[in-house]
């Protein structure tokens, strides 16, 4: 089966999901015509990308639902978010790099695929990126500071402070919603000073942004897409953003 039609029948399984709260795994055979080994290879992808629970005879969301915000928006176009962040691994320098990573859903996705590299020194103020890097053989570097909730992230002073003393050969941002807006925004005041930072204290500067950014706006604008270098996306891009940016910056589009 083509990889499209795998990828748009996990899409409506979540979007199911989403909807009962549950998915029997025969349910699921008889709604998209495949056999229910199948299905249960669908349930097994998507667990392990914390999308899903596997629970008997089908699947429920993850409960990881329960640790906030920003887990619950890494389950929101999180194929678009998968391709985006597999373009991201082919930009990572050598090994002995060191790696700045802020905070949002689609850096955190990126950071379940770097755990499983070796000899990269991350530097981060993301809780889910520590949290994903805990275990792993590369060393980390935690900024600290005021624990935001919404954001799962740490920011003010002390963390600005303690990024400012650094070098990175890269880092990896996102981005909040930016239609309207001439740069990559934040939703609130505080990622503000920590956000320009990384881009200040990076020989490379990276976003990741699924199409859906492009759809909505943000409070605060953060920098001019002058200051980055690339920006990493999927093919939903509005056709008017895709023309702008490509006169700014180096444009990929995940697909």
């Amino acid at each position: 089966m083509k990889t499209k039609h795998i990828e748009e029948r996990r899409e409506q399984i979540v979007n199911i999901i989403k909807q009962k709260g549950t998915l029997d795994t025969e349910e699921a055979s008889r709604i998209f015509g495949v056999s229910s080994e199948t299905i249960r290879q669908d349930f097994v992808f998507l667990e392990k990308k914390g999308i899903l629970e596997k629970v008997y005879g089908g699947a429920k969301l993850s409960s990881a639902d329960e640790i906030g915000p920003l887990i619950t928006r890494q389950k929101e176009n999180f194929l678009a978010k998968d391709h985006i962040v597999r373009k991201a691994l082919e930009f990572l320098p050598d090994s002995d790099s060191i790696i700045g990573m802020d905070t949002g859903s689609t850096v955190a996705l990126l950071a379940s695929y770097l755990s499983r590299r070796e000899h990269l020194l991350l530097v981060t103020n993301s809780h889910p990126v520590m949290h994903n890097m805990i275990n792993s053989n590369n060393r980390l570097y935690a900024l600290g500071g005021e624990y935001n909730k919404s954001e799962m992230s740490y920011c003010g002073e002390q963390a600005v402070h303690a990024l400012e003393k650094l070098s990175l050969d890269i880092c990896f941002l996102g981005t909040s919603g930016v239609l309207n807006r001439n740069g990559i925004c934040s939703k609130d005041f505080e990622e503000i000073r920590i956000k320009q930072t990384y881009l200040k204290r990076s020989h490379r500067k990276i976003v990741l942004a699924d199409s859906s950014k492009f759809t909505k706006a943000s409070l605060v604008e953060v920098a001019p897409w002058g200051d980055v270098d690339i920006l990493i996306t999927d093919s939903g891009i509005p056709a008017n953003a895709k023309k702008m940016l490509e006169s700014v910056l180096t444009l990929v589009i995940a697909e």
